[in-house]
């Protein structure tokens, strides 16, 4: 038995077997629920390499599994994402079906989490593209509705991140070259280049960032936050591991301050963008390319803290981003238009669905007492110990979009509307204060996860 074989084939054949039973609903949310956090218990709990004792049956759980000459290789440094995407995957099947969404977004949704897991796996590096590419065709029928043209996003979001895959690869190739004669600096320079190109197209990284916005336009805000959680974060995991793994280039003198300058850039732009932003589901976008500013300046330091903080911040975000998919698509649901004039008012008819959309822009903003605090906290302090410029200009950033929450909060909250009355259903009601619960707990406990999963946090890669 290997992990390989665990948590990416397995998964992949239960998706396709989904897939054919989407007429019995219960069913395919139930299987694909447990799996999920059946295989987050797993990776919890069991030791990568070790053997694993069922009664008087002993199975070796091993690490790495041959595939048509490749190798894919999950160890114990790939606990967390693995304990992480199928817990965060559960939450997500789980409130499926009140977001009233296709029963097709449990196997596709578990299809794409296996695919982009076998991208993490892959050795060597370059093949992650291929796999990458292939999880963005199977999401595009998630995102596509019945009898509706594909919009400007739909097409831009498998535009770019289908040119990122030759640019990977051709880079990638390169780069192999190389390793046979390390003093070609041009062949060095040109890997760098395409690589660079590449992931900054993936990343959605200034100026490839326009089809977040508009994607969020275009599908189900449900779906566009599962696709918006789920591939920034692995692509994100990619490039560490690229890093990770070339010593010449995390000691280069060049990486860390155009990483920094490129994160900084993202999160004052981002900041001004949502800040004259009217369109509520575009609110979505910009936060996620905030977050991915945040990342980029997590990276950039290179440090045992920095990587922390960075891992640490992926659980706030996913949260956040369920909260604010979630409250969308309530209010969506009841017929609300999500400008920001149809949003006026509404906090005395959809009290949850509102206070879960301003809460989730307050916690990403860095605003205590919610979970996005104490990482932008730990992630600015290490920064002010290397560039105070920068530390500055990502305050800036966070100012202007604490201001759209506060914004957002006063319109949602204006009293055009006589009297309370919930809208809601109690399904509704109880995961939105799940959400939001679980963000105070995280602002107010930042350690609390720490200690519980400190196995998990001492496997990381460190970029040092």
């Amino acid at each position: 038995m290997t992990t390989a074989l665990i948590f990416i084939f397995i998964p992949l054949l239960v998706s396709v077997v989904l897939y054919f039973l989407q007429n019995k609903t219960r069913l395919v949310i139930s299987v694909g629920i447990a799996l999920c956090i059946v295989f987050g218990l797993f990776a919890l709990f069991q030791d990568f390499g070790s053997v694993l004792k069922i009664g008087p049956i002993s199975v070796e759980i091993k690490t790495s599994m041959s595939v048509l000459g490749r190798e894919f290789v999950l160890t114990n440094t790939d606990k967390f994402f693995l304990v992480f995407v199928y817990f965060s995957a559960a939450v997500w099947f789980g409130a499926a079906k009140i977001s009233g969404v296709s029963t097709r977004f449990i196997p596709l949704g578990l299809a794409i989490i296996a695919i982009l897991t076998s991208a993490l796996a892959v050795e060597p590096f370059l093949y992650s593209a291929i796999l990458v590419e292939i999880a963005v065709l199977i999401s595009i029928p998630l995102m596509l509705q019945p009898g509706i043209k594909a919009g400007r996003g739909i097409i831009r979001f498998l535009l770019y991140q289908s040119l990122a895959m030759p640019l990977i690869l051709f880079g990638g190739w390169l780069l192999g070259g190389i390793q046979a004669s390390p003093s070609d600096t041009v062949r060095l320079l040109q890997s760098v280049l395409f690589l660079g190109i590449g992931f900054t197209i993936w990343l959605a990284i200034v100026p490839f960032h326009s089809w977040v916005p508009q994607l969020t336009e275009d599908i189900h805000p449900f779906i566009c936050g599962f696709i918006l959680a789920i591939f920034p974060i692995v692509t994100m995991l990619i490039m560490l591991d690229f890093i990770s793994g070339l010593v010449w280039l995390r000691e280069s003198q060049y990486l860390q301050p155009v990483l920094r300058l490129v994160g900084t850039i993202m999160v004052v732009s981002a900041g001004i963008w949502i800040g004259i932003e009217k369109k509520g589901r575009r609110l979505l976008g910009y936060a996620v390319l905030f977050e991915g500013g945040f990342a980029l300046l997590a990276v950039s330091m290179q440090s045992e803290i920095s990587v922390l903080s960075l891992f640490l911040s992926f659980i706030p975000r996913m949260v956040s981003l369920v909260v604010m998919g979630f409250s969308l698509t309530v209010l969506m649901q009841h017929g609300i238009s999500l400008d920001f004039e149809g949003l006026s008012g509404q906090l005395r008819r959809y009290p949850f669905a509102s206070m879960g959309l301003a809460i989730s822009l307050v916690s990403m903003a860095g605003c205590p007492p919610f979970g996005g605090f104490p990482v932008r906290l730990a992630i600015l302090k290490q920064l002010a110990e290397v560039d105070v410029a920068a530390v500055v200009w990502s305050l800036v950033g966070m100012v202007l979009f604490l201001i759209t929450a506060i914004r957002i909060f006063m319109k949602i909250s204006m009293p055009i509307f006589e009297g309370w009355k919930r809208e809601e259903s109690i399904g509704q009601v109880i995961l939105l204060l799940i959400g939001i619960l679980f963000l105070i707990l995280m602002g107010l406990f930042p350690n609390l996860l720490v200690s519980r999963f400190e196995t998990l946090f001492m496997n990381l890669p460190i970029l040092r």
